[in-house]
């Protein structure tokens, strides 16, 4: 009987060594996590946390609104540009005529014609308005715009 309560007592010992151990390591990073062990210290580290979230979350509204604004900007910026060179009268030299078609993210700007021939040469501009013109437009221009179309993803009508 005196075994068993040797063994019980030695078991016991070892247990409560084992739980201060796991104790002490719990406290230190209780301790490291929160700043202390203190009610105060604990209150002061919430305080500061939720100062620096309040910061952080005022930053991602400014940065949010500057996003939206530079998307907006972005959208009209002329990004789409297309050049088709060609040869508008069979008996002249090389395609010195083109067509530049310059559009931004809704597919709105300009087509620009340089036609060139021997007594001169002629530049015409068509406004383009969501991938279409009030305007007649030549093969060549409808392929420099079908061209442009095709240079940068369309944008979803949210932007």
């Amino acid at each position: 009987m005196e075994i068993i309560s040797l063994v019980i007592a030695v078991l016991a010992v070892a247990t409560a060594t084992i739980a201060l151990i796991l104790f002490r390591r719990l406290s230190q990073r209780f301790e490291a996590a929160l700043g202390g062990t203190s009610a105060d210290s604990l209150e002061m580290t919430l305080v500061k946390h939720l100062a620096r979230v309040e910061t952080v979350d005022k930053r991602l509204g400014e940065l949010d609104a500057d996003y939206e604004r530079l998307a907006v900007s972005n959208s009209l910026a002329s990004q789409k540009i297309a050049i088709v060179r060609f040869n508008p009268f069979g008996d002249t030299g090389g395609d010195q005529s083109f067509v530049l078609a310059v559009l931004d993210a809704h597919n709105s700007g300009y087509v620009l014609t340089s036609i060139h021939g021997r007594e001169g040469t002629r530049v015409y501009v068509k406004p383009i308005d969501f991938g279409k013109s009030k305007h007649t437009l030549s093969v060549e221009e409808k392929q420099a715009l079908g061209l442009a179309e095709k240079r940068v993803p369309q944008l979803t009508e949210e932007a």
